[in-house]
């Protein structure tokens, strides 16, 4: 960007996007069990709603008991508490839930829920991971396969099948940009250490050579001052004139002396970085 180009401000529905999801990730960190409960708390909801009466509009056997609906519904929606601690038994269970719906001809839409602990595999988890999700996943379909032969596989599995990737290639898009941001972090974080190491040894060899400057200025200035000292006590006796003289010199290098030290140890005692 030049600096003749006008820089354009976000979007204020994309800042507000920006400002709540940072609120919802600093809540989560802060306090992820919380979360966690919220989390399950809505989908269990959702999913009790839906088994009240809302499935029979979907279900190929209406006919099936409250009771089982609303204990296959808990089943498919309670484990989302356990996606991020145990996200294979979260699944294990979802999809055994999802069998009985299929089998029952329930086909409760709660079973979606279980392409959340999904994405959480995919985004936690090793990649090899993902063929045992896929096989818990999409294996409870036979079971419509085998209960409703008639149009199952097109109707039932292949969708099941490309809602598996699509959510899998969704958290694998996050992984990667997780990863990719704590690189960057990473790599500012040792650059910056880096950056301090550099200062400290440059302030180290600029500290040295004021040593070694003040050093030579002592020893300089005092090998002179022994030497106008030794020849001014000498002239005393027989040349007044030169021994003043000699003092004078005495003096002035002193002067000169005091002003170089104090100098060297202004940038010594210069509290700037």
């Amino acid at each position: 960007m030049t600096e003749d180009e006008p820089v354009t401000e976000p979007h204020p529905l994309t800042q507000y996007l920006q400002r709540l999801t940072q609120r919802v990730r600093a809540f989560d960190r802060r306090r992820p069990i919380a979360w966690d409960v919220l989390v399950t708390a809505f989908f269990v909801t959702a999913a009790l709603i839906d088994g009240n009466g809302g499935w029979r509009n979907t279900a190929a056997d209406p006919r099936v008991a409250q009771g089982q609906v609303v204990l296959m519904s808990l089943a498919l929606s309670v484990p989302v508490l356990w996606r991020r601690r145990h996200p294979l038994v979260a699944l294990a269970v979802m999809s055994v839930a999802t069998a009985a719906s299929n089998w029952t001809g329930a086909w409760l839409q709660a079973a979606l829920i279980q392409f959340i602990v999904v994405f959480h595999i995919a985004l936690r988890l090793p990649l090899k991971t993902l063929g045992r999700a896929a096989a818990l996943t999409v294996l409870p379909m036979a079971a419509c396969v085998f209960t409703y032969p008639k149009d199952s596989w097109y109707e039932l599995v292949v969708p099941q099948i490309w809602s598996f990737a699509l959510v899998a290639l969704a958290g694998i898009a996050v992984r990667s940009r997780q990863d990719h941001t704590q690189a960057l972090v990473e790599r500012a974080r040792r650059l910056e250490v880096e950056r301090d190491q550099q200062a400290q040894l440059a302030t180290a060899a600029e500290r040295t050579r004021i040593a070694r400057e003040m050093h030579d200025i002592i020893g300089h200035n005092l090998s002179v001052i022994t030497g106008l000292a030794d020849g001014g006590s000498y002239a005393a006796a027989k040349s007044p004139e030169r021994a003043a003289q000699a003092l004078e010199a005495i003096g002035t290098t002193s002067r000169q002396a005091l002003a170089e030290l104090r100098r060297l140890l202004d940038v010594l005692s210069d509290d700037t970085p």
